[in-house]
């Protein structure tokens, strides 16, 4: 029984071996399938089926002494989209899922040192006590010939390259003097290209497409018209993880880019930003577990509009973000900038809490709670002060 080797090339076969175990003190019989059905995915693309064959001289029934162990190769080929940290599951035994990280090989056809790990195998132990398998997983390797002629699977790879950007919510709340404002934010980025090695710095295959919109909403006023909508469309390089290691900190990422935003409105109420950015991201502590986040966005505007001219003053050129929490518990997330401009800056707070946790396992999203205090919450009043506290639900954090 062995563990699943951490890299592996798509030129090599992905083999799943059904180990069977004689567990009844009078011996087993079982019904070997001739296929045997899997499910892979990576972050990109969600689980899809694919059909292994039994390997050539494999029995299709066993009969197997107290004790007795018998393993079963089936074999297939990776899918052409396959690419990056991939999940094998065997949907009809109860195991846990099996991970490799698959690196496409270079398009000459010649196989880097890595085809040396070989293909990925995921490996069951399966015994019965009534004919069908149950089983736990396991993992070996073994290179065998690749099929080039493998069909790709009709997936949607364009909805697949979506992912989170800033976090997603609604929310509503009251402020100074009783004023009534709710708060939505709509966010995603788009990759542009997937690379066929996940482990990739080049330029190109780390851009994004980033889109966010948020919109104030005077709910109860009469006909609850938007107070305001900013429009913030970017084009940046992402890497999750630079590789760049330290003492201080577990893991550093980095963000840089170019950005707009604007409200979309003409005349005196005209609101409008172009900036280029830069934001390392640091985390401190275990990433699976409460950690600390910090994330300066640094940015210089290459284009300010009339009517915001002196948005610096309020805003400044430094949001400085810090997150703390745990990917499934809570998280306490706040921003803060600091303009130019004595005394002018603002504080933005967002708190959460997944509802899987406060209710069950079948809700999804996450308990919103949020405080914003300064100038700017909205670029229509970027001079203008409030604060506001707000209740909702968020859906990405």
């Amino acid at each position: 029984m062995l563990r699943p080797p951490r890299e592996a090339l798509s030129s090599t076969p992905l083999e799943v071996t059904i180990v069977y175990a004689g567990d009844q003190p009078g011996g087993t019989e079982v019904d070997v399938p001739a296929q045997l059905n899997i499910a892979v995915s990576n972050t990109d693309v969600v689980p899809h089926r694919l059909a292994l064959t039994r390997e050539s001289g494999a029995p299709e029934h066993l009969k197997l002494a107290a004790g007795e162990l018998k393993a079963v190769r089936y074999t297939g080929t990776w899918p052409e989209w396959a690419r990056g940290a991939m999940q094998i599951d065997v949907p009809d035994l109860d195991v846990s899922p099996s991970y490799v990280l698959l690196t496409r090989p270079p398009r000459s056809g010649k196989d880097a040192a890595l085809a040396s790990a070989g293909g990925a195998n995921a490996t069951t132990t399966a015994g019965t006590a009534s004919g069908a398998p149950s089983s736990s997983s396991l993992i070996a390797s073994s290179p065998a010939p690749s099929r080039p002629d493998a069909p790709v699977p009709q997936i949607n790879t364009f909805l697949s390259r979506f992912s989170a950007y800033e976090p997603m919510y609604f929310a509503d709340g009251w402020g100074q003097d009783g004023d009534n404002l709710a708060k939505f934010q709509l966010s995603f980025k788009f990759r542009l290209v997937i690379p066929d090695d996940p482990r990739s710095r080049r330029f190109v295959d780390n851009l994004y497409f980033g889109y966010t919109q948020t919109s104030l909403w005077a709910i109860e006023e009469y006909s609850s018209p938007f107070r305001d909508t900013s429009y913030m469309p970017a084009l940046f390089y992402y890497l999750e993880d630079t590789g760049w290691k330290s003492k201080w900190w577990s893991r550093m990422g980095v963000m840089a880019g170019y950005e707009h935003e604007s409200n979309g409105r003409d005349g005196p109420e005209s609101r409008g930003v172009d900036y280029v950015f830069l934001k390392p991201i640091w985390d401190f502590g275990d990433i699976n577990g409460y950690h600390l986040t910090i994330e300066p966005k640094f940015y210089y505007y290459t284009h300010i509009a009339g009517e915001n001219h002196d948005i610096a003053d309020y805003r400044g050129y430094v949001d400085l973000r810090f997150i703390y929490g745990s990917p499934d518990g809570a998280q306490l997330d706040t921003t803060l900038r600091k303009g130019t401009k004595g005394g002018k800056g603002s504080i933005d707070t967002q708190f959460t809490y997944p509802l899987a946790k406060l209710i069950n396992s079948r809700w999804g999203g996450y308990v919103w709670l949020g405080f914003f205090s300064g100038y700017g919450e909205d670029i229509l009043d970027y001079n203008q002060h409030r604060w506001i506290a707000r209740i909702g639900y968020s859906i990405t954090r």
